[in-house]
């Protein structure tokens, strides 16, 4: 019975969600501007709330290993027509050994991201008011990659509801070692992506919007705000620093200057 529940539930989620994406339309074609900002509020909200539902029940109680961020690039979000950054959970499972090689085959969809990821000082339950007070809290920074899969159900091109729906395409990361937050300045970092000894591309820590800290402070509120605790052993990744790229095989070594560097094997 429980778990009709859950299932009702999260149809009754999806459904709203399709309501709403009608009714946003019917208001803009009539001009009114305060109605199709408020559906898009509640757009936002039951995105969310249905994300929270179904992970809810994949966790079964488990701990996430972290959190991330997503279109946190003005590109990105122009690409998927957003007005913000959107967050997602890294599932038990999801922290990959960078020392073992990483199966192309084990992804729909695979792409490849550079990042940077934090560990904090102690868990977090309520919202943290600015920067200047996260960076007390925040205890380490790591190189890092993300391995996101874009493979989840859409009818071509995926709304960005569609996205935070499926968990911001959440699958896999890489954590090389970390080192002292306060050590570096992870707003100058110059990172290097090198695949099988080709030069790919170079990026800046903080060409996110707003930056390392102000993104890594919307991601802590946003979880908490959806109802996650975030405690010491997980890591939050903040985004994609230069391209988002398709997943192929090859050895793949970044350099992300004074903090280091990570090298993983992807293998068909």
């Amino acid at each position: 019975m429980q778990w009709f529940s859950v299932v009702f539930n999260l149809n009754k989620m999806v459904l709203a969600a399709a309501l709403l994406s009608c009714s946003v339309v019917g208001f803009a074609q009539s001009g009114d501007e305060d109605s199709v900002e408020s559906l898009k509020k509640l757009q936002w909200r039951g995105a969310y709330q249905s994300q929270k539902l179904s992970l809810d029940k994949k966790l079964g109680g488990r701990l996430p290993e972290g959190y991330k961020a997503g279109l946190t690039s003005l590109a990105s979000q122009q690409q998927f027509r957003s007005d913000r950054p959107i967050m997602g959970v890294l599932l038990p499972g999801a922290h990959l050994d960078s020392s073992q090689a990483i199966k192309l085959s084990d992804f729909k969809k695979g792409m490849f991201e550079v990042e940077l990821a934090y560990r904090l000082k102690r868990a977090i339950r309520h919202p943290v008011t600015d920067v200047a007070s996260l960076k007390k809290l925040v205890a380490v920074v790591a190189p890092a990659a993300e391995l996101p899969d874009l493979g989840f159900k859409a009818q071509g091109m995926p709304t960005v509801f569609e996205i935070v729906r499926a968990n911001v395409a959440a699958r896999s990361f890489v954590v090389g070692t970390p080192v002292a937050a306060d050590s570096v300045d992870v707003e100058a970092i110059t990172v290097g992506l090198h695949i099988d000894d080709q030069p790919v591309f170079s990026a800046q820590s903080g060409s996110l919007i707003g930056g390392q800290w102000q993104m890594l402070l919307n991601l802590i509120n946003d979880r908490i705000e959806q109802g996650w605790v975030i405690y010491p052993d997980q890591w939050l990744l903040t985004g994609a620093l230069g391209q988002m790229l398709p997943l192929e095989k090859g050895r793949y070594y970044v350099s992300f200057g004074d903090l280091g560097e990570l090298s993983l094997l992807i293998e068909p």
